[in-house]
């Protein structure tokens, strides 16, 4: 019904999707809705899967990036039907409100319009791209390039003739000791203990993400050289999850489920500031709950399914039940 009109509206950004469940009469249907319009990828979340889907391809030379990348939208869609229909017949039941909508008369766009809106929104992305993706990176790189007892970890070497700057002991920086430490968390999805040492990037990509998800790509711009003991040139992060693959040992079901775990998880911060806006009062704290707990248990049955098919029936019976 109206929900739809918030959701697809999710695709380019979750901010003014959720604020467009206000045309919602109901508000269990409200709720329901924000819950599920971060699982409609938003553009900033486009780099990861163009990203890891072209490593994918160019790694292990199996399947087709834009296939791989409509099929992570395809998941995000299903998933958020899914999670609606649990939702209504569970914890939010109640009598769904007849669907009367009147559309208003549409017209040609004016020229003057459309760049009004499109300096907006230039202007919103140059705000966020300067504050929080530039500072979250600037943490990023300190927080690699010093230990804990304050010992600055950048060595000079030569490479093709060039002199630059490169991190071999990142294990021993501040964040990839707490990296570490969080790195067993994501081992049922596919990314965790058992990369090894270098694995813990993955996971601080994934954290990182929470703050903006360009982060992520970002993430693996700072600390894939050090970690593949390469330097890595950016080729729209391709290269650097191609030199973490290479570092890690990761597989394909991995990666995929480490795609859904982005898409699905706690969006950015703004996106949160904006639920806990709209959501009626003491339900947002249960919603970044089942933004959390929804993308881990998504990502635990693609890697656990693409890696023994047979759990396939596992998960049907549990599903059944």
């Amino acid at each position: 019904g109206r929900a739809f009109m918030p959701m697809i509206m999710g695709f380019g950004c979750s901010l003014p999707a959720m604020i467009n469940t206000r045309t919602l009469a109901d508000e269990q249907e409200r709720t329901a809705t924000v819950r599920v319009i971060p699982f409609f990828s938003c553009g900033a979340k486009l780099p990861i899967l163009t990203a890891v889907a072209g490593a994918i391809v160019t790694s292990f030379g199996v399947g087709n990036a834009d296939l791989i990348t409509y099929g992570m939208y395809v998941l995000g869609i299903v998933t958020a039907i899914v999670c609606v229909l649990l939702m209504r017949s569970t914890t939010m039941r109640g009598d769904v409100p007849p669907f009367i909508m009147e559309l208003p008369a549409y017209h040609r766009p004016l020229f003057k319009g459309l760049m009004i809106h499109l300096w907006d929104k230039t202007k919103h992305f140059v705000k966020k791209a300067f504050t929080i993706i530039f500072a979250s990176t600037i943490i990023i790189w300190f927080l690699s390039s010093f230990s804990w007892d304050w010992r600055f970890l950048l060595e000079e070497i030569e490479y093709e003739g060039e002199m630059i700057m490169v991190n071999l002991h990142t294990e021993q920086s501040i964040l990839g000791s707490i990296g570490m430490l969080i790195q067993p968390l994501f081992t049922p999805l596919g990314f965790g203990s058992q990369l090894g040492a270098n694995g813990w990037v993955f996971a601080v990509a994934a954290i990182t993400g929470l703050v903006a998800k360009e982060n992520v790509i970002a993430t693996f711009g700072t600390l894939a050289a050090a970690v593949a003991g390469a330097y890595i040139s950016t080729e729209e992060g391709i290269t650097e999850v191609v030199a973490m693959i290479g570092a890690t040992n990761i597989t394909i079901p991995a990666l995929i489920a480490f795609i859904a775990f982005n898409m699905l998880t706690i969006p950015c911060f703004a996106a949160c500031a904006t639920a806990k806006a709209e959501l009626p009062k003491g339900k947002f704290k249960w919603t970044l709950l089942f933004w959390v707990c929804t993308s881990y248990l998504v990502s635990c049955m693609i890697y656990l399914v693409g890696s023994w098919w047979w759990t396939v029936f596992i998960f049907a019976a549990v599903i059944a039940a």
